[in-house]
């Protein structure tokens, strides 16, 4: 792995985010691009955080119920300091403290960024025809 370019894994983890685009995958973690390019999970994070940059993604924060491990809130990162520091899980009952050390960052593409996978399609498909 170490043997790869910076080009051929921007390249893995764009077609990986290309098949998320067309696909009805809304959310994911980063883990599931580590499965689906076999790249390194530091890898991974350093380069989706670059697109978030960007605003080609939009990358959230997930909290889970301490006893039962439902999703029981997700919030944008400038929104942490709004949320109440504890919260009832819907489906358990519990009361739980939220801790921004207990996040688990969840990810959606932006729609801009699904649209230019689109019409890059149709400029391919246009360029095929000629």
């Amino acid at each position: 792995m170490s043997n790869l370019k910076p080009w051929e894994i921007s390249q893995k983890i764009n077609n990986a985010l290309e098949a998320i685009a067309n696909s009805k995958i809304e959310k994911f973690y980063h883990s599931y691009i580590v499965k689906i390019t076999d790249l390194p999970l530091g890898v991974v994070i350093d380069k989706l955080s670059e697109l978030e940059e960007q605003e080609a993604l939009i990358i959230k924060l997930e909290f889970l119920c301490e006893e039962c491990n439902r999703n029981i809130l997700t919030v944008a990162k400038y929104e942490l300091d709004r949320i109440d520091p504890e919260i009832t899980c819907k489906y358990c009952g519990t009361e739980n403290c939220i801790s921004p050390l207990d996040t688990i960052p969840i990810i959606e593409l932006s729609e801009d960024f699904k649209q230019n996978f689109s019409k890059k399609k149709t400029i391919t498909k246009r360029f095929m025809l000629v």
